[in-house]
């Protein structure tokens, strides 16, 4: 379980162009309303009445009088109402106002999307259609001034275009947000957990001096309370953006200490794999040194030792060839691990150490070769 925890780590962290590295999983593949409005053909504003239930099914139906058209087809002509094909109970506080995306077929509407909508948010909606897709800079401002809106529908969606945002976009947009403003949101014990790591890094990438005391007091916390330990990854980037001698150091101390909760330790490494991703000549020695710090720990010694095999990165390599033989490090993933880095590192010391090794364990040095041949290319030396 160890291993596939830090496998999953290392996968939404590895590659940042494709969305914000700090965010859940789940976030990275939800479909914002801006992206299901483009999708669609038909959306349209009203309201839920007359819900019916189909007790053979436990299906129904569900009226939509129509108050706003906010994306038209021929199909809509002349209609008032839309049939819902779900049984949409309206009762209590049950939201009546609807916003509904759809597609056409056959010339008949099929609803395929559909959302609450206040007034605030047919307002937001209406307004998210006239961005500009190629002005990330623009749309990204837009959707940080809904970031705090009353509206929570508004406010979660337009936090969802943060998550789904490239970092590279993030960076470029820096200048249209108010750290002050994030500030307040991190603060906030009723911002949802999961969004603290991605503001955090929006403020390391337009904070001020200020702002990196402020990060840098939430990540020294020892232990992490409870609200701001998930988020650990992304308020250390933004804390290293703003303050980075100060922030590789905490990095390297909670690296290096193995009473840390695993889970802080790892979330650490994961924001060293981001900065190496995006700026790996700016932060190659933090990132050695970061790496240093794991290996003689082996509950997470070969994180760092496959990641400095898989980046091609073989300054560390008599610190790592050292770590053999350790009782520590006797797990079969640690010496694997320190078996796949030697294969595919080109120095004498590596090569001398695969033929100490195939002397006294061939099977392993073979077992290893074969994985490599098979499933792996050879990092770049």
């Amino acid at each position: 379980m160890r291993s596939i925890l830090a496998l999953l780590a290392a996968l939404l962290v590895a590659v940042p162009a494709e969305a914000c590295s700090f965010c859940a999983s789940s976030l990275q593949t939800r479909l914002t309303l801006r992206e299901h409005f483009a999708q669609a053909r038909v959306v349209v504003h009203g309201k839920l009445a007359n819900p019916k239930l189909d007790p053979a099914t436990d299906n129904g139906t569900t009226e939509l009088h129509l108050e706003t058209i906010l994306k038209t087809e021929p199909a809509l002509a002349g209609l008032k109402m839309l049939i819902l094909p779900r049984y949409l109970p309206v009762i209590g506080d049950t939201p009546r106002d609807h916003v509904i995306f759809g597609s056409v077929k056959n010339g008949v509407i099929d609803p395929t999307h559909g959302v609450p909508a206040t007034p605030a948010m047919v307002a937001y909606l209406k307004s998210t259609a006239t961005l500009d897709p190629k002005d990330s800079a623009a749309r990204l401002a837009f959707f940080f001034r809904h970031l705090d809106a009353n509206d929570e529908g508004v406010a979660s969606d337009a936090f969802v275009e943060f998550a789904r945002a490239p970092d590279t976009e993030i960076f470029a947009a820096a200048k249209h947000f108010d750290p002050a403003k994030l500030r307040r949101l991190i603060s906030n014990p009723a911002t949802p957990v999961e969004r603290i790591g991605v503001l955090a890094f929006v403020l390391g990438t337009c904070g001020t001096r200020d702002d990196a005391a402020f990060l840098g007091g939430l990540v020294k916390q020892e232990p992490l309370p409870e609200r701001t330990s998930p988020a650990l990854g992304g308020l250390l980037a933004g804390y290293i953006l703003l303050a980075p001698r100060d922030g590789w150091d905490h990095a390297v101390s909670v690296l290096g200490n193995d009473k840390r909760p695993y889970a802080d330790r790892l979330s650490v490494m994961g924001t060293v794999r981001f900065f190496q991703a995006s700026r790996p000549k700016e932060t190659r020695d933090s990132v050695l040194r970061c790496c240093a710090a794991l290996l003689p720990h082996g509950d997470l010694a070969d994180q760092a030792i496959e990641d400095l095999r898989r980046w091609g990165w073989w300054d560390l390599t008599p610190q790592v060839l050292a770590q053999w033989g350790e009782p520590t490090h006797s797990a079969p993933i640690v010496k694997r691990s320190l078996v796949r880095y030697a294969l595919s590192c080109a120095t004498p010391e590596a090569k001398e150490f695969v033929a100490a090794i195939r002397k006294t364990d061939a099977k392993l040095v073979d077992s290893v070769a074969e994985s490599l041949a098979a499933f792996e290319t050879i990092p770049p030396r």
